[in-house]
């Protein structure tokens, strides 16, 4: 299969994955909670990267994310399974995707929001993509660039409506 199909069979894919059923009703997915105020402490672990642990106990301490774009990447990938997400460090990674049409190939999903600001410079998406060899290994292929900024402006522009529905 070509790159070309393969990233318009991808674009498709997530778009109509953006469709709503009217029957269905809509899933709520709940906002990130907000990052704990800075204190004039210094991490636990002595560090500069004390938000990824210490012995704070189960306080995270974090990067606040966007709520948009954190919802807006869950409900775009919500057709993929997840093996990873973290609202606190901004981080949804998916497991591989079969998709129905090409047995032949799977694909895999990375999201990073990297500020707490709604901009399309917040949001960086990795797509990677394996086929099926003869012999039944898997195999890392190109993904079209396409692809990806196809994907991040499907994921901008849902983010976008949620703010406008939220006022």
């Amino acid at each position: 299969m070509s790159p070309k199909y393969v990233s318009v069979f991808c674009a498709a894919l997530l778009l109509t994955a953006c469709g709503s059923d009217p029957d269905k009703p809509a899933p709520t997915i709940e906002a990130p909670p907000p990052a704990p105020a800075p204190t004039a402490e210094a991490p636990s672990d002595g560090g500069m990267f004390g938000w990824l642990g210490g012995d704070s106990g189960d306080e995270r301490k974090g990067v606040a994310v966007n709520a948009y774009l954190w919802r807006a990447s869950l409900d775009a990938l919500s057709f993929m399974p997840m093996d990873q997400t973290d609202p606190f460090g901004g981080i949804i990674k998916t497991g591989w995707y079969d998709p129905p049409n090409s047995p032949n190939e799977r694909l895999r999903v990375s999201v990073f929001i990297l500020d707490s600001r709604l901009r399309a410079d917040a949001l960086r998406v990795s797509v990677f993509r394996q086929v099926k060899k003869p012999t039944g290994d898997w195999i890392d292929d190109t993904v079209d660039p396409e692809t990806v900024t196809k994907l991040e402006n499907v994921i901008l522009n849902k983010a976008r409506s949620l703010k406008i529905q939220g006022g």
